[in-house]
């Protein structure tokens, strides 16, 4: 992969932390951002090309303001919006302030973070690439994940418009849409209720390679892996009616019932 300067959010841990690694093994330099500056500053100590840390919670406007001016300043070509949270359990019952911060983490953050960098690309005249990390849930009326899910296909569906608005100056914007991946997300979604193994669990590792995969052939969407991409297809076929009662269930041991 031939970019210069990669910014990844959600770099602290999981999936994000995987492709600080990866991206550094290429040789690209890295702008780090999370919330837990101990993680990141010992991020920074494993990882072998330049890196900048920067320590942002990106559900209040201000810390975000400050990575975009940071952005302008850098000019990353290569932009992965990783950062994104999500809360099982019905909208109704959850805290409505979790909510608010999950629209702007999922949402605010990434559209903001999508046009700035498309922007100090564009004044700089340079080529670039942003990857915009959705899930599978965006396919999906989700009951008792509603919030995320719609999050999840606001990314998918603003990131293909705009990948097909930028054609013209040779940015692109990526959209990935991965299922279950082997990260600590289940456990901060049931806020810390204990979590069973699932078959459809994608390895950490195996999802970067995808990710690397995707970046370098530059492809629009892509769903990963093949079990998540059948099951898409095959609840096309299904009513939604007998659908969206079963996705209900699919989650009603992972989380703690709250009157």
């Amino acid at each position: 992969m031939n970019y210069d300067l990669a910014l990844v959010t959600g770099a602290t841990s999981g999936l994000g932390r995987a492709l600080c690694y990866a991206l550094a093994q290429r040789n690209i330099s890295l702008i780090a951002v999370g919330r837990n500056i101990q993680k990141l500053q010992l991020l920074a100590k494993k990882i072998q090309t330049p890196i900048r840390i920067v320590q942002a919670d990106l559900s209040q406007l201000n810390q975000r303001t400050s990575l975009y001016a940071l952005i302008q300043e850098l000019c990353p070509d290569l932009v992965i919006n990783n950062a994104g949270f999500g809360l099982y359990g019905s909208a109704i019952k959850l805290p409505l302030k979790l909510l608010q911060e999950m629209i702007q983490v999922n949402i605010q953050a990434v559209m903001e973070c999508s046009i700035e960098a498309t922007s100090a690309l564009k004044k700089a005249k340079k080529p670039g690439l942003i990857l915009n990390i959705s899930s599978a849930a965006a396919f999906f009326s989700y009951p008792n994940f509603s919030v995320y899910a719609a999050s999840k296909a606001f990314v998918y569906r603003f990131s293909e418009a705009l990948d097909i608005e930028l054609s013209a100056y040779h940015i692109r914007v990526l959209t990935i849409c991965p299922g279950q991946i082997a990260t600590d997300f289940r456990k901060k979604a049931s806020q810390n209720f204990p979590q069973k193994p699932d078959y459809f669990t994608l390895s950490c590792e195996k999802a970067v390679r995808l990710i690397i995969k995707q970046i370098s052939q530059k492809k629009r969407v892509k769903i990963i892996d093949l079990r998540y991409r059948l099951m898409i297809f095959l609840t096309y076929f299904i009513p939604k009616s007998f659908l969206l009662p079963l996705l209900q269930r699919s989650l009603s041991k992972r989380y703690r019932k709250n009157s």
